[in-house]
């Protein structure tokens, strides 16, 4: 998203939202109670016409957001405190859609940090890759966005046999398959991968058709069971080192090794997870995204502020995604520790004293 006006003072941010991600950022920023403001449709009275949908203005109080993944949309629904007094729209309910291309201004009675370094860092340029994992069977397209993972094409295929395509001609149906995908979703690089030399035909091919980078890599199957393999890969690891998604399941992996050979240099769930924030013990958090709203918002969006301010790394954990379901039996935060501390210890010693 491009950031269009500041004015923290007041309060406001103005906003361009450029991409579905900047959608999913903006779902976990705007909250009950803030203001929104952008450019809608209203169905309102005119003197001579009866009804008509006309554009406007309108700047609602929120007391909903919704936003489906992957949809392209959020919605932003609230009472319009201000709108053009001709039409009465004061008072009444409203619905904002917001979607690529639509500029908002987000007026709240306090920004946190942790919600300002989100929304910079949703304005800085984000690397998408496409991926693509496929057998003689099977094949698997998918993009990887801060939501989660977005498969953009499925297919069977016909596989190697007596009478059927030639290594060749499967490859030119899987190439003509990327390459329709690349075309809709226009990433800035793509890894191919399959369990034998298949995907070097494939990548042949591509390197000729496409103007970005063509990654290759091998995974034990195609699919969507491929896709999920390689994004455990280092290939694509180095393709897209910031890459939430990526980092996040980086991030888990780490914290249940030490959990097996340092427990003391882990912590999860939010009471304790709070109190090693106090102290200003960790070095990076994961936080799963419906911890975000609800009724222990208050006291994670605390526990994010703290850790960002003491040079901690926080991390959203989309409900789009493997890890979410994991770091959920975990209590919904994860943490890992600068050094050692005997966070068993410290419960008790609370639990004592409270």
């Amino acid at each position: 998203m491009k950031i269009l006006r500041e004015d923290l003072k007041h309060g406001l941010i103005e906003l361009r939202i450029e991409c579905e991600d900047d959608l999913w950022v903006l779902k976990n920023v705007i909250a009950r109670g803030d203001v929104v403001s952008a450019k809608t449709l209203r169905d309102v009275k005119v003197d001579g016409e009866g009804k008509r949908r006309l554009p406007m203005v309108l700047a609602v109080r929120v007391q909903d957001v919704s936003f489906q993944p992957f949809s392209g949309r959020l919605r932003v629904h609230g009472v319009v405190v201000e709108g053009p007094e001709e039409y009465g729209v004061k008072g009444s309910y409203h619905t904002l859609s917001i979607d690529v291309g639509t500029e908002l201004a987000v007026v709240k009675p306090r920004w946190t940090q942790e919600q300002i370094n989100r929304v910079k860092k949703a304005s800085s340029r984000r690397v998408k890759v496409l991926l693509a994992a496929f057998d003689f069977d099977e094949l698997a397209v998918a993009v990887l966005l801060e939501q989660g993972v977005k498969y953009v094409a499925e297919r069977n295929l016909p596989g190697l046999r007596d009478g059927g395509p030639s290594i060749e001609e499967l490859a030119s149906e899987v190439s003509k398959v990327i390459t329709s995908a690349v075309e809709r979703e226009k990433p800035d690089a793509a890894v191919v991968a399959s369990p034998a030399f298949l995907k070097d035909y494939v990548a042949d091919i591509l390197r000729e058709k496409l103007s970005i980078p063509v990654h290759v890599d091998s995974v034990s199957s195609g699919g969507r069971a491929g896709v999920s393999e390689l994004m455990r890969r280092d290939s694509l690891k180095n393709v897209l080192r910031t890459h939430s998604i990526v980092l996040v399941e980086g991030i888990f992996e780490e914290f249940l090794k030490l959990l097996s050979v340092n427990s003391s240099r882990v912590a999860y769930g939010p009471e304790v997870v709070k109190m090693l924030a106090d102290l200003g013990a960790i070095s990076r958090l994961l936080v799963n995204e419906d911890m975000l709203y609800g009724e222990r918002y208050e006291l994670v969006g605390e526990i994010m502020e703290k850790v960002e301010s003491r040079n901690g790394e926080v991390k959203i954990v989309p409900e789009e995604t493997t890890t979410f379901t994991k770091v959920k039996a975990f209590g919904g935060l994860v943490a890992i520790l600068k050094y050692p501390v005997d966070a068993h210890s410290m419960v008790k010693q609370f639990e004592r004293t409270s």
